[in-house]
């Protein structure tokens, strides 16, 4: 890591930073078996009495509060009404009295700047508690974490000063993604995208890979640029000494290793001594309640300023949503301070407007004020957000230039949450059916249990709060590429249509959904007209399509229609669903009026999107698709990053695959999308 010199150090400016001094209050809280005791302070010196809450808004209270947000986090959804209930009264037991008072006065005092408020929770179970989902009484979305005059954070103990740090230019943001999953990579940098454009953010060369263990972790934060913001992306937990920890690429026997948060942070401490201020915590998947907290304080006991961590793990989408709403607020070219605090309350405004997955991102702060950037004496240039030296391969460009057939596979972030609604469901009902199951296995049992009216409940409670969310970004890349004729989509959401309409407005697309109620079902048809601004629902089939010049899309998993008011159809979910065959009772036949369809899927190269060759639904959709023959010469599988590493030999063995035939794949580059962005705009018109 370079060594700064003594003007640049930390506490040490070249000007003063004149600001006008923080208005703020610190809350303690405490636990003791069922009493939880509340103490605070104020920035002109206030104490008020301390207090304890209600025995019957205690301890158990928190608890169940913490265990009913999460739920609602974890499937996608809003509070439930109840919930909001239980959290304006715990709202109220909290700052209530002469704390109540002295909040008011000191936020009249404030003025136009809003007011810190920073929790210190001394007891390791309080730091899992959800306190910014409290919701202040006579209101349904008043939440202590969304208030844009009072910024809610938690507190760290720290002997260090604290003083926001002058940045001239762009603010430099170092992501690391550790390990073969480099999704997240992915949805960062198209979060970041536009500010990247602006000349706000200086995307750092990232760490990340399947070879990024601690010892090149450390090397490469020694010898690189310093940054403002650490943005990490992985998995975190507490091992069996109860210490935090970030995992790392695995080991070179295969087996999980994991670095502890304090050698992270101690690793850090020079950096923090120079221009790092922030580091974000980011989880995709497996993170427990309360571990990423611990992990947040260390970092900024080592002195971070601020650090932003997940109490749940969220959607990918709704991660990228957190992240480019926090930095636009933050790194804005029209801002004179970068206010953490703030950035933080905004984005969970945003994400509020979709689900509880708000209250997920939780801000620790090390000093008295949220302000943790000084751009006084800033000036940014707009550029040209810098692609990647590498371009697409071979195979993937050659298939691009001409007409080819998209087959989307499922959203992995919809199963997710799926499997999450079942199993939360089916526990209490009195089934503890084992996590291990597979989707289909467990919809099977669901439906077999409690019928299958049940089941598409739970569906629709697990997909309907997200209906609106922004699809795959690799599937909006390769919409623009999108010819007309016939491809195929098996997400319940409608992504891929919303996604061609938008590349191709010029054109008619229509949206078939087949019938799952037997030979005679009436498939259900939407058409968004060229030109027309909405979806409208087909009484019958057209005569005939007009596959030169229309897109018809079919939807062979059922779920949702496109449109403002999505209609929902049988989706396939179960084991019967997909051995009986997903287009009713003629099983691997498709039905008449589908044949013309398929006949030029079945001559021109497939790309296969998301789609996997150890999954026994995706082969039997082959093999569906292409009536048991070879799929046309020059198909290409895109891999996800994360897949199995014999995929790559079975699609290309062709065991398993319709006719035998072997079928070539590339493996989803970190940097895929703004490789197509970068790719011929004429490619696929």
């Amino acid at each position: 890591m370079t060594t700064a010199a003594p003007s640049t150090m930390r506490r040490d400016y070249a000007a003063p930073v004149l600001l006008s001094k923080p208005m703020w209050i610190e809350i303690e809280v405490d636990a003791g078996g069922q009493d939880v005791r509340v103490s605070a302070r104020g920035s002109r010196g206030e104490r008020p009495p301390a207090h304890t809450l209600s025995p019957e808004l205690g301890t158990d209270a928190l608890l169940s509060l913490a265990s009913k947000v999460g739920r609602a986090i974890r499937s996608g959804r809003a509070l439930d009404p109840a919930v909001v209930k239980e959290a304006q009264a715990l709202h109220d037991e909290l700052l209530k009295g002469d704390l109540r008072d002295v909040l008011v006065r000191l936020r009249e005092a404030s003025k136009d700047s809003p007011l810190l408020l920073r929790l210190f929770l001394r007891d390791r179970a309080l730091v899992g508690i959800p306190w910014e989902a409290l919701c202040r009484p006579g209101t349904t979305e008043g939440f202590l974490g969304t208030d844009p005059k009072v910024l809610v954070a938690r507190g760290v103990s720290s002997p260090d000063p604290w003083e926001p740090r002058d940045v001239l230019g762009a603010v430099r943001v170092l992501a690391i993604a550790p390990g073969s999953d480099e999704r997240g990579l992915v949805v960062l940098k198209e979060a970041l995208a536009p500010s990247i454009e602006a000349g706000e953010v200086e995307w750092l060369d990232p760490v990340a890979g399947p070879d990024i263990s601690a010892q090149v972790l450390f090397d490469r934060l020694r010898r690189g640029k310093t940054p403002h913001v650490l943005h990490w992306l992985g998995h975190g937990g507490v091992d069996l000494s109860g210490k935090p920890v970030l995992r790392v690429a695995d080991d070179e026997h295969g087996d999980e290793a994991w670095i502890t948060a304090e050698a992270l942070g101690r690793e850090l401490s020079a950096s923090f001594y120079e221009e790092l201020r922030l580091v974000i915590l980011e989880a995709c998947e497996g993170a427990k309640a309360g571990a990423f907290g611990s992990a947040a304080e260390i970092l900024a006991n080592a002195g971070a300023d601020a650090v932003v961590a997940h109490l749940w793990p969220v959607r990918a989408d709704a991660a990228r949503l957190c992240s480019s709403e926090i930095y636009r607020s933050l790194t804005g070219a029209e801002r004179g301070l970068g206010d953490i605090g703030a950035s933080v309350a905004a984005a969970r405004r945003t994400l509020l407007a979709r689900s509880a997955e708000a209250f997920s991102p939780i801000l620790f702060l090390r000093g008295t004020g949220s302000v943790i950037f000084d751009f006084g004496d800033r000036r940014v240039s707009r550029q040209r957000a810098r692609r990647s030296s590498r371009g697409l391969s071979p195979a993937l460009q050659s298939l691009l230039e001409r007409p080819f057939t998209m087959v989307l596979g499922d959203l992995e972030d919809d199963r997710v949450a799926l499997k999450t609604e079942l199993l939360s469901f089916m526990k209490e009902s009195g089934d503890t059916a084992p996590e291990a199951l597979s989707l289909s296995a467990l919809t099977q049992r669901c439906a077999l249990r409690f019928g299958q009216e049940s089941l598409h409940v739970l569906f629709q409670q697990a997909l309907m709060a997200s209906l609106e969310d922004p699809g795959p970004p690799l599937a909006r890349a390769l919409a623009r590429f999108v010819a007309p004729g016939v491809h195929l989509t098996l997400l319940w959401r409608p992504h891929m249509e919303r996604a061609i309409v938008e590349a191709h407005p010029q054109r008619n697309v229509f949206a078939i959904q087949p019938s799952l109620l037997g030979t005679g079902g009436k498939p259900l048809v939407v058409k968004r007209a060229a030109g027309a601004a909405a979806w409208k629902m087909e009484p019958v089939l057209p005569k005939r399509f007009e596959l030169d010049r229309d897109v018809v899309i079919l939807r062979l998993y059922g779920g949702y229609s496109a449109g403002p008011r999505p209609i929902f159809s049988h989706p396939v979910l179960t084991e019967d669903d997909h051995i009986h065959g997903f287009l009713g009772a003629l099983g691997l036949d498709p039905p008449v009026w589908m044949e013309e369809l398929l006949s030029r899927p079945r001559i021109q190269p497939g790309l296969f999107v998301g789609l996997s060759a150890l999954d026994f639904r995706h082969r039997m959709l082959l093999r569906w698709l292409y009536d048991q023959r070879q799929a046309p010469s020059d198909s290409l599988a895109l891999l996800t990053p994360d897949t199995d590493t014999s995929e790559p030999e079975i699609w290309e063995g062709g065991c398993g695959l319709p006719g035998g035939g072997r079928i070539a794949s590339v493996i989803e580059d970190p940097e895929l999308v703004p490789q197509f962005e970068a790719f011929a705009p004429e490619a696929g018109s």
